[in-house]
């Protein structure tokens, strides 16, 4: 029993608060050892960055996954009800307060990719969408898992800021709430606070949008070391998958007669969640040595 006790005390101990913030143009969901923690709220633009915040169990191994999807209409381009259809250009930027950043270490899997060379061959082109077409190469089966084995898969290609570039800056308006969303068939304003264009030209469905769903990713990853990511080609891979693994290699906990070492004060953005999560670990502790000490 007193070893039951002290696996839980130990498994307290161990579990951080993990805090992140991710960045993809235009949308992106987000799982961490196949757990989904976080959706994009807006499928296209602003180019927001969007804060998320997950547990880690200390002990298991890590397990990033990122579904990335650069807008793109089945004929491989945006902004078709205007005069000047555009080839849009996905990236992908993130980090996380346990270190993990994007790199080239992270692997890459393209689900769509248009429009084909086949169709360009055959007269696609912005001024004429008839040929044009996408490939979709399906979504592999639970590819956002630990278990999944992603060797067939190619290390995702880097491209720097300039390459990738950050988009249409974001602006939050705290009095009313809202992001600003655009359409990706006019590119013109959707006339709502929060919303996603439904598919047509001037229709919309309404979102919800936070503050910490709307940030500027160039001022939040602007001097981060994360790189930007996406396949081999900017322009026409649209929907990408994302996974990066990792060992886990939990440090010791101190020894209760050693003094601790100084540390920096950590930062206003994770001192408030550090703090709310020792103190959840100590009173795990301390009900669990209660407990065993009433049988």
């Amino acid at each position: 029993l007193l070893a039951m006790v002290l696996s839980l005390a130990s498994s307290a101990l161990a579990s951080e608060t993990i805090t992140g913030t991710i960045y993809c143009d235009n949308y992106f969901e987000f799982w961490f050892n196949g757990v989904k923690i976080a959706e994009d709220p807006l499928d296209f633009t602003p180019h927001q960055a969007v804060s998320v915040s997950f547990t880690y169990d200390g002990n298991s191994s890590k397990t990033y996954a990122i579904l990335c999807q650069d807008y793109a209409s089945d004929t491989g381009y945006e902004y078709i009800s205007t005069s000047s259809p555009k080839l849009g250009d996905g990236a992908l930027i993130a980090e996380f307060s346990d270190g993990t950043v994007t790199s080239s270490d992270w692997k890459s899997y393209v689900v769509t990719y248009g429009p084909t060379d086949a169709s360009v061959s055959a007269g696609c082109s912005s001024s004429n969408l008839g040929p044009c077409e996408v490939e979709d190469r399906g979504t592999p089966t639970d590819w956002y898992t630990s278990e999944f084995d992603d060797s067939g898969w190619d290390a995702a290609t880097v491209y720097t800021a300039a390459e990738a570039g950050w988009g249409r800056t974001p602006s939050w308006s705290s009095s009313d709430g809202c992001c600003s969303p655009t359409s990706p068939y006019t590119k013109e304003s959707l006339g709502c606070c929060n919303c996603n264009s439904d598919g047509t030209a001037s229709g919309s469905t309404s979102v919800t949008v936070t503050e910490d769903q709307c940030l500027d990713p160039e001022v939040v990853l602007g001097s981060s070391s994360a790189i930007f990511l996406w396949g081999s080609s900017l322009t026409k891979d649209n929907k990408m998958l994302f996974r990066y693994a990792s060992s886990a290699s939990p440090s010791p906990p101190p020894s209760p007669s050693s003094s601790p070492s100084p540390s920096a004060s950590p930062s206003p953005s994770t001192s408030t969640s550090s703090s709310s999560d020792a103190c959840f670990q100590m009173s795990i502790v301390f009900l669990s040595l209660g407990l065993y000490a009433l049988l």
